[in-house]
């Protein structure tokens, strides 16, 4: 009787906990970028914040992210996202909308400054993600990843900043965003070159490299735009 119980018990907290799993998106880059994009759209805030315009945002913003988990829900749609290599990267970084979003409802204006890094990280997010799609099927295919997704992130990056800079809406330190970038590199080569343990551990770790990428990038981003 008390084993049927305990199995009871088992089922029930399993299925309470994939109920709980299902307000997020399947696909945990998403996350990662709502979380960055949540404290970026924090950071960037220029001028006294309006309390209830922070109730408000925060409340959009988790609503955004489980409409986001309801979307993507079912395996089929992931898989197609993962395997597409530009719609992903496309919607992904439209949850870098709440950036803007933020400072309009918080503050009421938007300044030059903190649409621009909003620019540089949405290209940063979009970017990002194909540079990560080369890494899992680097991981899946058991074979190097290639550096053109790397590179190309890196340059597009610096001379959008550079453009930025010109038209003095972003101080060029902003290119310092490269160094997380390059930094992840660096790391994420030695689980994906670690053969002894499964691909599910290496591209777990390559996931949670690469929302370190994001958190270190807004941090930052949100220094620069106080410049």
């Amino acid at each position: 009787m008390s084993d049927l119980l305990n199995e009871s018990k088992t089922r029930l907290s399993s299925e309470k906990s994939r109920r709980q799993i299902k307000l997020l998106p399947r696909e945990h880059g998403a996350t990662a970028i709502w979380f960055s994009s949540l404290l970026l759209a924090f950071g960037t805030l220029q001028g006294r914040p309006w309390p209830l315009g922070v109730v408000l945002f925060t409340a959009a913003s988790v609503l955004l992210l489980i409409l986001t988990g309801w979307l993507t829900n079912g395996s089929i749609i992931i898989i197609r996202l993962q395997r597409n290599r530009s719609l992903l990267p496309v919607l992904s970084s439209l949850l870098t909308l709440i950036v803007p979003l933020g400072q309009i409802v918080i503050v009421g204006q938007l300044s030059r400054t903190v649409l621009a890094a909003w620019f540089v990280f949405l290209t940063y997010c979009s970017t990002g993600v194909v540079y990560t799609q080369d890494l899992v099927r680097s991981v899946l295919k058991e074979v190097p990843p290639t550096r053109t997704s790397f590179i190309l992130s890196a340059v597009i990056i610096v001379v959008e900043v550079a453009t930025l800079n010109v038209f003095n809406w972003l101080s060029i330190a902003a290119v310092a965003i490269v160094v997380p970038l390059i930094v992840n590199r660096v790391f994420v080569l030695l689980p994906i070159q670690r053969r002894g343990s499964s691909r599910a551990e290496r591209i777990r770790e390559v996931g949670f490299a690469q929302t370190g990428n994001l958190i270190a990038a807004v941090l930052i981003l949100a220094l620069v735009s106080r410049l």
